[in-house]
């Protein structure tokens, strides 16, 4: 996955003014970050792997940073983010997980619903599937699983795939195969 943080937003709250962060997931845009989460992030990935394994921070300024510092700051936050999820243990961990679906829920000031989904075996055969509007793609495949009875040391042999079935030339529903 490539990661960047091509822009920032000033926010405004009452007396208060703080730029965000909008980070992007392969061009497309995943969330919002403040420099405070981003560096509470750096902190726990800190504890976890230690201060060795991981690219220089930005260093936090006591006033307020003029727009070319903004500037400066948001490219070395996206070299850090870059280089972070370039790790392969780190970028595959479910504390860096975890900080981009947090970052992300947030930004999006989403609430988990129950929902469900349709997923189609190979053989054409459906299974539909409740889960929250938040679970991740491994939640989805670990109660497909579950449901089919596959056991549990065999569920990550498997994956979930996004599929368009086109008939006569139109494109049908998008739908989730295993």
């Amino acid at each position: 996955m490539h990661f960047s943080i091509p822009d920032t937003e000033d926010i405004k709250e009452g007396s208060t003014t703080y730029t965000i962060y909008n980070i992007y997931v392969n061009g497309v845009f995943h969330c919002k970050a403040r420099y405070k989460q981003l560096r509470q992030f750096h902190d726990e990935l800190k504890k976890e792997y230690g201060a060795f394994a991981l690219p220089e921070f930005p260093k936090k300024k006591l006033l307020a940073l003029s727009s070319e510092e903004v500037e400066q700051r948001r490219i070395m936050l996206e070299r850090y983010i870059q280089l972070v999820s370039q790790d392969h243990q780190i970028g595959s961990s479910n504390l860096f997980n975890a900080f981009l679906l947090m970052a992300q829920q947030e930004s999006q000031k989403e609430e988990a619903e129950e929902d469900s989904l349709d997923v189609f075996l190979m053989n054409g055969h459906k299974i539909t599937v409740s889960l929250m509007s938040t679970d991740q793609t491994e939640d989805v495949l670990e109660v497909v699983a579950h449901q089919i009875e596959i056991p549990d040391d065999f569920v990550y042999y498997f994956g979930l795939y996004l599929v368009k079935k086109e008939e006569d030339g139109d494109t049908s529903d998008a739908n989730f195969f295993i």
